[in-house]
């Protein structure tokens, strides 16, 4: 089970993953907002070409009425989204993201170290085999095969740093799991914030519709 974690550390630092974290927009040093809280959505562009339509056919006409009612709420709906936009980063793309680069991109790391730490091993391991070779065994006859003390010291102490690594990562994972059942939090903030945005852009468009009905 735990191998299946440390392949599974390892392939959530992959390309698929670096992508999705990279797309996720990120606040300016200086603090004063994303541009997600300056730019205009595109429903704020519709509803101010529809306005901009609408007068240049003439306010007192009822199509250019009709496009300046329409463009008002497509406007209104657009400042609802940049405010539904900035929600959803703060409540759930940026902790996403954190979990992401920060935390896998320590467990990806530790994984590494994980890796060396058994190659030391197992290179240890090796040379204590190779001094018990059928013809270190054939020179000794039916001796017993002497082995230098520092390939054992060499292979207790890469035990001990394989030992010490595979527990750091372990008690990491452990926390990832932790932290991932945690992270259902976010996903319904997420949630609630879809709601919340398509409740009142729908609530908008009812009245609109209603005041055209008219």
């Amino acid at each position: 089970m735990f191998n299946e974690k440390v392949t599974a550390a390892e392939g959530s630092n992959n390309a698929n993953i670096r992508d999705l974290a990279s797309k996720i927009p990120i606040r300016n040093p200086s603090g004063k907002g994303s541009a997600i809280d300056k730019r205009q959505s595109y429903s704020e562009i519709l509803g101010s070409t529809m306005k901009q339509g609408g007068i240049e056919i003439g306010d007192n006409t009822q199509a250019g009425q009709s496009l300046v009612e329409v463009g008002t709420t497509f406007e209104k709906i657009g400042m609802l989204e940049r405010e539904y936009l900035s929600d959803v980063y703060t409540k759930f793309f940026k902790p996403f993201s954190n979990h992401l680069q920060v935390e896998w991109g320590t467990i990806a790391t530790e994984k590494r170290r994980l890796d060396l730490a058994r190659l030391d091993l197992d290179a240890a391991k090796s040379k204590v085999r190779g001094a018990r070779t059928p013809e270190t065994m054939q020179q000794n006859e039916q001796k017993a095969v002497h082995i230098p003390a520092y390939l054992q010291t060499q292979v207790r102490e890469c035990q001990a740093a394989f030992d010490r690594q595979y527990e750091q990562t372990k008690i990491l994972l452990t926390d990832a799991d932790r932290k991932s059942a945690e992270f259902t939090v976010y996903l319904e903030e997420f949630i609630r914030s879809q709601m919340n945005f398509h409740e009142q852009a729908h609530k908008m468009l009812e009245e609109a519709y209603s005041k055209m009905k008219k």
